[in-house]
């Protein structure tokens, strides 16, 4: 089976989806019941792209975001354009498919008529929460999703609560959205001490840490977990892994107060191989989260030995099963309670910690390629 993908998600910081993409072809690589081809834009290449350079990426946003919308919007759909014209030329002058599926990993999906196409959908935060995204986002999602979704041989998601929505929000069949939970890579399991103390002295990092792990975005509830961190009773810092992200961020000013005065630590986005680390070393893994498809810092921080405290929204609880702390996204005494309870009750942590490792365990790469490689088959008949 010939599956040709598009790579241009996989060449971007990891995080999330060049995440998940990246796990998934790496797994079903080594299924050997494939040949894998990666679109980058121009050609298709037989070998993963290289991840971005993480500090240059980030300037990059950073300087599209003082962009007008209007006008990040019209480039970026004319490179769509492009991408989607140069996509349906490279079968153009063959008489016979060149590939046997094509994966559309990006949120804004091509029109692709050569193979049968599964469409990879992680989320509705773009409809549900467009007061939490970019302007420019949101347009690029809707106009691309209203005249393309109908080209979807499948609707592949990674969460049964985003499948539901996706059946309901675009009235599609049931039979159409197939839903394939994603796993912590493997490289997330508990570090030894001599690698914690390393990484915790590499990054000035406190001995004993709160840790919120994600993109510095409105949707992640920040200011939530700040007025949290007010109520708590206990100075315990807090270390905030994750790049810049967008949007107001006036949960700093309140991190300018005295009471939070080297309290808190920012990271920024930082490498797996210490973000193991740091997972290791947290009293808790907070996570907040409005809306998430998935949530994989959830089974990132369980499978490093770190108890979890999540939203009981969206996905969260379907992820997080009974191994983690589920809140209300919008209670911040509810958190500060939970978090209380994580830090001084110790036979409660350590329930946390042994079930979180188990959970972590149901969910790994090589069930969702070959899930995912099942899937395509079906769809490529």
């Amino acid at each position: 089976m010939k599956i040709l993908v598009n790579a241009t998600p996989m060449r971007g910081l990891l995080t999330g989806i060049a995440r998940y993409l990246r796990n998934l072809y790496e797994s079903m690589a080594r299924t050997n019941q494939a040949d894998l081809f990666y679109f980058t834009g121009n050609r298709a290449v037989d070998s993963m792209p290289f991840l971005a350079e993480s500090r240059q990426r980030q300037q990059t946003i950073k300087a599209v975001r003082q962009l007008p919308d209007p006008l990040v919007f019209g480039l970026r759909a004319a490179r769509w354009l492009k991408y989607e014209h140069q996509l349906n030329g490279l079968c153009k002058k063959e008489k016979s498919p060149l590939f046997d599926i094509y994966h559309e990993t990006a949120f804004t999906p091509a029109k692709f008529t050569r193979v049968p196409t599964v469409f990879s959908v992680y989320d509705l935060s773009l409809r549900r929460y467009r007061e939490t995204q970019p302007r420019e986002r949101v347009w690029m999602f809707e106009y691309f999703i209203k005249t393309r979704l109908r080209y979807a041989g499948h609707i592949l998601t990674i969460s049964e609560f985003v499948r539901q929505e996706i059946i309901d929000e675009f009235k599609v069949s049931p039979s159409m959205v197939t839903a394939v939970p994603l796993a912590p890579d493997p490289i997330f399991v508990p570090c030894g001490s001599d690698c914690l103390q390393e990484v915790l002295t590499r990054y000035n990092l406190p001995e004993s840490y709160l840790l919120f792990v994600s993109s510095l975005e409105p949707r992640k509830n920040i200011d939530l977990l700040i007025d949290a961190l007010e109520k708590v009773d206990t100075d315990i810092p807090l270390v905030l892994v994750g790049w810049q992200g967008w949007g107001e961020k006036g949960w700093l000013e309140k991190i300018g107060k005295t009471c939070f005065k080297n309290r808190v630590y920012f990271t920024g986005h930082v490498p797996d191989s210490d973000l193991q680390a740091i997972y290791t070393g947290a009293k808790a893994l907070i996570y907040p989260s409005i809306y998430e498809g998935f949530g994989l810092p959830i089974v990132e921080a369980m499978a490093c030995g770190c108890p979890v405290i999540c939203s009981n929204t969206a996905s969260m609880p379907e992820v997080a099963g009974d191994a983690a702390v589920l809140i209300d996204p919008a209670r911040s005494d509810e958190l500060a309670n939970a978090i209380e309870t994580v830090v001084h009750d110790t036979c409660f942590r350590d329930n946390l910690v042994a079930k979180g490792l188990e959970q972590a365990s149901v969910f790994t790469w090589d069930s969702t390629a070959g899930k995912t490689l099942e899937l395509f088959k079906r769809v490529a008949k």
